[in-house]
Formats: structure tokens, C-alpha cells, sequence
């Protein structure tokens, strides 16, 4: 079986997202092959730089603009498809060169150009939707969806609002990566030694995590980082991302202040926090959810992140400072010096995480896998899409692993 995952940088919780299924999908079955792609880049490979440098600039530097397309998108018929044509001849393409079973997508542009080729060509290959904020937006809707990944029951209400069928929704949460699921393992270890040794050379009692998400936006990073190196006892590191300038900005600055730009074992750095100081991004938040790890969140300005940050601080896992106006530094040393408050919002996330989520991300990729070979019966039995490219139908193995978890061998 071939899983075509697609997504897109803009931001980058999407693309996280996505490596979550992945790595969920090779965990449970490594005979699985799989496809990810990034799908402007693929569809625009001499201008998708251009396109994500665009999108970063309006996000930081723009984001009343950006705001006012987000709320005029989620207006707009769900039934819209990007691009008519073009578009269309373009995944074609996509599907001839990698003759998928399942198509998994991670970004709303990436559904809807996979819908429209669906609903053009009257495919019947199965189509996942991955919804990587706690907003519902109309743009991640349409009929064509055959499985829906919801981060929260109140998004699946409002699928099922718009016409999807309950049974085909899963509240999952925003998918995270294993490195989120499982507990720490040899790396954090040593991480952990490494802190005591810190902690009892510096005195540190408090430890900080500054993420600005992928594109390394924080609002009041200065005034932030003063005040934490002022304060007795805490220890700060700030994870820039992508964002090369702010990195170069402030290394070096402050003995107590670390600076990381990207890593990918992001984990360890969540779990040894005291408190997270962050956007609030879709996938950020799940993060921190399964890390059990309070946020705080400073002046929140982009749309959905706006959405994300008021239901956080509604459950009781973020202190979010709203007015621009607003002086957070005295909230911020009441609640690292406060060890009873942070203790009471971890056991808010805690009851937060059983709330929103109805089923494992294990259990939705076994969905998927299961959508997978009941596609490949009916292509076997009935007739085969790949035939229209002019391809032949493989032998497919037969895997005695599945049928053990009842599909029998007559589907694969």
C-alpha cells in the first residue's frame, strides 16, 4: 500500500503535522510506503520559495492584512476549489507519478486540490483531512473527505454541521510526534543530568522555554529576556527557528540565556520546562498538551492563533496577556514564583487533553491504513484507477499481520 501525504510551510505546524502520520505509519506497518511532499512546492517548484517568503513577511510584518483573507476565506462556499483547472492537471500529474491508495493532507489548499481532483475524475481514492488548528474554518470542508482528523469535539460539531458524516470524523487532537508520546528516553536522560549539573552550578530553579514557532515570531523579546535574566534563580533558553537574524540577535547576550535555533528533538526541551512562553499555534499547543507543560502567551495577533490562545486560557492550561498596552511582567514573575499555580494549570491540561481527545493518533492511522485496503479490495475486485494511466495492476502481498486484526487476506 502507497500513502501520499501532502502539506504545505506555511508555518510550519502543517509540515509538523504531517511527519506525526508519517512517523505514526511507519511505526505500524513498515512495509508501507510512503510519499510526502510539499504541495506548492511541487505544483511551484521555480516560486515556492518566493510564495513562503511572501506569506513569513505578511505574517510578521503584515498581519491585519492577513487577518482580514483569513476571515474573508472562512465566508467564502467551502465548496471552493483552488485553482479550477490548472490545479487539476497538476495533481493528475501528482497521482500518474506516484499512483497513491490514500491521500492524507495536512493544509487546506492541499485537501481542496485533492477534492477537486476527486470530484473532476470520480475517483474513489480515500481522502484523510488532518485539521491542524482548534478554529474551525469553512476552508477545511469538503464532501470529498472520506476521514477527518478533528483537534476538538466542538471542530468535529462543526463538520458534521457542514455536512460530514459523524462516524467519519475522529477527534484526535492535532497530531504530534512520537518524540510527544512516548516517555523520555536515553537523550532526555542525559538532557536531565545535564540540567542538574547546571542547576547546581548556577543555582537555577526555574527553567523557561521561548518558542516563537517555526518562523521564530515573538512579540516583546527583548523586554521579555531582560526580565527573565533579572530574575533570580531561572534559567532561559529561546528556540528561534528559522529565524536566523534573531538568532544572531541575542546569542551570547546573557550568561542564563540559551539560544537554539532549529532543532527536531524539541521534546526534551518542552519536558524540562517549568512554563513555555509561545505562540499559540495549533500543533504548538498539542505539544505542550502531551508534554504537560503550561503556556503563556504574550499579545496573540494572528487570527486562528487569537481563536487557539482563548480556548487555552478558557481551559485553564495558558496565561495569556491580550492587551498591547499591558504590562505581563509582574504576571509572569507572580507565576514563576508561584510553584501552586503552575501546578494547578498542569493538572488543567491534564483534564484539558481528556476533554478534547476521543481516540489515540494510533487509532485513526489504523483508520486510515484500513480505508487504504478497503480501496485496494474494490481496485482489485471491481476495477483499477492505475489502468487509466496505462499501468498494470500489481501483485499485491498478502500480509498475515492484518489479518490478525481482521481484514482478511481476500482484501489485500
Amino acid at each position: 500500500m502507497k500513502v501520499l501525504i501532502l502539506s504545505g510551510r506555511f508555518g510550519f505546524g502543517h509540515k509538523m503535522a504531517a511527519n506525526a502520520v508519517r512517523e505514526e505509519l511507519e511505526r505500524q506497518d513498515k512495509s508501507i510506503e510512503i510519499v510526502q511532499k510539499d504541495l506548492p512546492e511541487y505544483f511551484y517548484p521555480h516560486i515556492s520559495k518566493l510564495i513562503y517568503k511572501v506569506f513569513g513577511l505578511v505574517a510578521e510584518r503584515c498581519h491585519g492584512i492577513y487577518n482580514l483573507i483569513y476571515k474573508i476565506s472562512g465566508r467564502m462556499n467551502s465548496g471552493t476549489r483552488p485553482g479550477g483547472p490548472l490545479i487539476y492537471r497538476k495533481f493528475q500529474k501528482m497521482m500518474e507519478e506516484y499512483m497513491p491508495d490514500v491521500i492524507v493532507c495536512t493544509h487546506p489548499f492541499c485537501m481542496k486540490a485533492a477534492a477537486t481532483y476527486k470530484a473532476k475524475s470520480d475517483s474513489r481514492i480515500p481522502l484523510v483531512t488532518c485539521i491542524t488548528d482548534i478554529s474551525m474554518h469553512k476552508e477545511w470542508y469538503a464532501k470529498q473527505t472520506d476521514l477527518y482528523l478533528a483537534p476538538t469535539k466542538e471542530v468535529k460539531d462543526n463538520l458534521v454541521s457542514l455536512g460530514a458524516a459523524p462516524e467519519n470524523v475522529m477527534v484526535t487532537g492535532v497530531p504530534v510526534r512520537q518524540q510527544f508520546l512516548k516517555d523520555a528516553d536515553s537523550d532526555n536522560h542525559a538532557y536531565r543530568a545535564d540540567l542538574y549539573e547546571r542547576d547546581i552550578d548556577h543555582g537555577y530553579e526555574k527553567h523557561v522555554l521561548i518558542m516563537g514557532g517555526g518562523l521564530g515570531i515573538m512579540p516583546g523579546l527583548e523586554k521579555l529576556l531582560y526580565t527573565l535574566h533579572e530574575m533570580t534563580g531561572v534559567h532561559t533558553t529561546v528556540i528561534t527557528g528559522k529565524n536566523q537574524r534573531l538568532y544572531e540577535m541575542w546569542e551570547g547576550r546573557f550568561d542564563d540565556v540559551e539560544m537554539k535555533g532549529y532543532v527536531e528533538n524539541i521534546g526534551k526541551y518542552m519536558r524540562n520546562a517549568d512554563l513555555v512562553i509561545t505562540k499559540a499555534g495549533g500543533i504548538t499547543l498539542f505539544e505542550l498538551l502531551h508534554s504537560k507543560v503550561p503556556m503563556f502567551i504574550i499579545r496573540p495577533f494572528l487570527e486562528q492563533e487569537t481563536v487557539n490562545a482563548r480556548y487555552a486560557e478558557k481551559k485553564g492550561f495558558a496565561r495569556v496577556v491580550w492587551d498591547s498596552k499591558e504590562d505581563f511582567i509582574g504576571g509572569l514573575r507572580a507565576l514563576l514564583n508561584d510553584p501552586g499555580q503552575l501546578e494547578e494549570m498542569k493538572a488543567c491540561m491534564h483534564k484539558a487533553k481528556c476533554e478534547m481527545i476521543d481516540c489515540e493518533l494510533s487509532q485513526a492511522v489504523w483508520a486510515i491504513i484500513e480505508r487504504g485496503f478497503e480501496y485496494l479490495s474494490a481496485f482489485e475486485f471491481v476495477s483499477s484507477e492505475r489502468s487509466l494511466f496505462g499501468k498494470e495492476l500489481p501483485q499485491l502481498p498478502v500480509c498475515s499481520g492484518w489479518c490478525e486484526t481482521g481484514i482478511s487476506k481476500a482484501a489485500v
